[in-house]
């Protein structure tokens, strides 16, 4: 979270804690809006060009208005403006967003959009995974598939609520599920599971984000052979895997070492991570 520096809006540089929004925000107001996370990495916008699709097809299933200008070179262009502006230079975190203009209660009066980017500097110049994660499985709040489920929305709920009970019971991590009962994601990853060397994820119709780092850990997979299946996963498939690993733009690669009393190898997950890292 920032604590220092300056933000984007629409253009405009303003310090980060500046009042720039009223009450008639509609992403304050109804979530009305989409987000993108990316990582900088010596300079360079990771994936820049998966990041930059996603949004375009959210801001297409939200309605939201768009002049052919507002491309994926201008959006370059604003983020590296915000980067200097902040004397950020080789690693951050970058956010992203977009939301609808003023103006209606839940109908809106309009389909023009504002966007706010958000920086922040990152001491490391690589994917890393520190340790493996402890996670349990989050219950109380399922994610169903629909036609914006796949995309970054600012409408967080399950994910709010997914991190209260993951800081209530000290877990790293907490894994959603849908109405099935089959494995979605985890709050902040695309999750993979590993089984006598295949490996399984669960499809895009279950319910999950079509995350970035997914798509390149997919392509990865497939660079060395290895078996992929994106399927309906039923929860008890966790206590069956040998080894389990989560995937976001951020962190690049996460093991998970237990959940419960059950216990993972993290092979496959290191061995990717080391490629990604290789391939940077």
């Amino acid at each position: 979270m920032l604590s220092s520096g300056f933000i984007n809006l629409n253009g405009q540089i303003f310090p980060y804690d500046s009042k720039v929004f009223g009450t008639s925000n509609r992403a304050y107001r109804y979530g009305d809006g989409l987000f993108e996370t990316m990582r900088m990495m010596e300079g360079n916008l990771m994936y820049f060009k998966f990041h930059i699709e996603r949004l375009f097809r959210g801001m297409d299933a939200l309605k939201l208005k768009y002049h052919k200008a507002f491309d994926q070179e201008f959006i370059a262009s604003e983020i590296f403006s915000l980067a200097r502006t902040n004397k950020i230079y080789k690693n951050a975190r970058i956010r992203f967003s977009v939301f609808r203009d003023d103006g209606g209660w839940y109908t809106p009066e309009k389909n023009t959009f504002q966007y706010v980017i958000e920086i922040e500097s990152l001491d490391s110049a690589a994917y890393n995974s520190e340790r493996g994660l402890i996670v349990d499985v989050y219950k109380d709040l399922r994610k169903d598939f629909s036609s914006i489920s796949a995309l970054k929305t600012i409408n967080a709920l399950p994910y709010v609520l997914a991190g209260v009970y993951r800081k209530e019971n000290q877990l790293d991590e907490c894994i959603l599920l849908n109405r099935e009962d089959n494995i979605v994601e985890s709050i902040s990853s695309n999750v993979f599971l590993v089984k006598e060397n295949k490996v399984y994820t669960p499809s895009i119709n279950e319910g999950c984000i079509d995350g970035v780092m997914r798509k390149v850990v997919i392509e990865l997979l497939k660079k060395k052979g290895i078996t992929l299946y994106e399927t309906k996963l039923p929860v008890a498939l966790l206590e069956h895997s040998d080894e389990i690993f989560l995937t976001n733009a951020l962190k690049g690669i996460q093991s998970v070492v237990g959940i419960g009393a059950k216990r993972y190898f993290s092979k496959l997950g290191k061995d990717l991570l080391a490629e990604l890292n290789k391939s940077n």
